[in-house]
């Protein structure tokens, strides 16, 4: 029987939920960090009805996979009104269970307003609208106007924690993405239209970050970095957002030939998951695409700076982690205050270049 206590007097008979809805993360790093415990779900309870709520341009990242019977969208809400009308979208659903792995105020919110009877999530801050979960453990860094932190966990871990809560049964530990037959005919034309064989050994770049510029690291070294690779027979493409196009054909530009810019168009997350598991290594900075690429088990050269490490350590075995222990690092700024963010200029292009060689020699 699984159950899932309410508080420390009532526990509850959670063994056959019919509706679920779950309240998947925002960034794209965390939703494939969540995907073993989407797996999670739907082998616990295969018979039941999964709605997975996400931001709309997460529906290709969740494409082809087995764990939502629907998605649904779920935008910032920016008003009373627009809070309003995901209230009654889940309360029209008449689920039963909601799992909620966002910590925001508002994710906890909804489905507290919409009557779910079992609502299953970290309940820091938000005590009284999760009946079932757990209360994170943090930690107050020295800068005390930022408020508690929560102690560091790898962000898969984090959410298996919250479903051990619940008492649901053990599920995998990889993180997996799913290629669709319509995403892989896409990057198969991308690829052709470039000139680009179907034999070549690709290298992937991510140059950007949406977190903010303290993650950047210069386009000048992502550039020398390509063509050092270029020369050993790998064909380079930077992969790139909407915000991120004129960053990576200043790149493009300054690395020469073989080195394409995924620009014009930007490729949709269908098309750029198949391009990624057929791909040899992605160097990156700490983001989204990260996280893709080691969901399809392609190893990764990660260059971290401000962020703290430990909520992204997992998969280590196929990664090299490049990071330099300055001492007002880890500090989560998007932008640095210093001016000159030493955690990313420390990093050589030397390094990332060793980095990607080990790894491409040992694939």
């Amino acid at each position: 029987m699984l159950c899932g206590a309410a508080d420390s007097h009532n526990t509850v008979d959670l063994n056959a939920p019919r509706r679920i809805w779950v309240r998947a993360p925002n960034w794209v790093g965390d939703f494939v960090m969540a995907t073993p415990a989407f797996e999670r779900l739907r082998r616990a309870w295969p018979d039941a009805w999964i709605v997975g709520a996400m931001r709309p341009y997460l529906f290709d990242l969740a494409a082809g996979s087995p764990w939502f019977d629907a998605v649904e969208a779920t935008p910032r809400a920016g008003s009373v009104r627009g809070l309003l009308r995901q209230v009654r979208a889940v309360r029209s659903g008449r689920y039963d269970l909601a799992v909620v792995l966002p910590n925001s105020l508002e994710t906890g919110l909804v489905p507290f307003l919409a009557g779910v009877p079992h609502r299953l999530g970290y309940r820091q801050g938000r005590p009284g609208l999760l009946n079932h979960g757990l209360r994170a453990e943090s930690a107050r860094p020295p800068w005390r106007r930022h408020g508690p932190r929560r102690v560091p966990v790898p962000m898969p871990e984090y959410y298996r924690r919250l479903l051990d809560a619940l008492s649901v049964p053990p599920g995998p530990d990889a993180t997996t993405l799913h290629v669709t037959d319509a995403g892989r005919e896409a990057a198969r034309t991308w690829l052709a239209e470039r000139g680009i064989g179907a034999d070549a050994r690709l290298v992937l770049f991510t140059a950007g970050a949406a977190f903010g510029a303290s993650k950047l690291w210069a386009p000048e070294r992502f550039a020398e970095v390509a063509r050092r690779l270029v020369a050993q027979g790998v064909t380079a493409v930077f992969l790139a957002g909407p915000a991120e196009v004129e960053l990576v054909r200043g790149i493009v530009e300054r690395a020469g030939a073989n080195v394409f810019g995924a620009t014009d168009p930007v490729l949709p997350f269908a098309a750029l998951k198949a391009l990624v598991a057929q791909s040899a290594l992605m160097v990156t900075t700490d983001t989204g695409p990260r996280h893709i690429a080691l969901a399809f088990d392609v190893p990764v050269v990660c260059l971290i700076g401000p962020i703290d490490p430990r909520y992204t350590d997992y998969a280590l075995e196929r990664q090299i982690v490049i990071r330099k222990p300055v001492p007002c690092a880890p500090c989560h700024f998007k932008t640095c205050p210093l001016g000159h963010h030493a955690c990313m200029t420390g990093i050589e292009v030397e390094e990332v270049v060793a980095a990607a060689e080990a790894l491409l020699d040992g694939a």
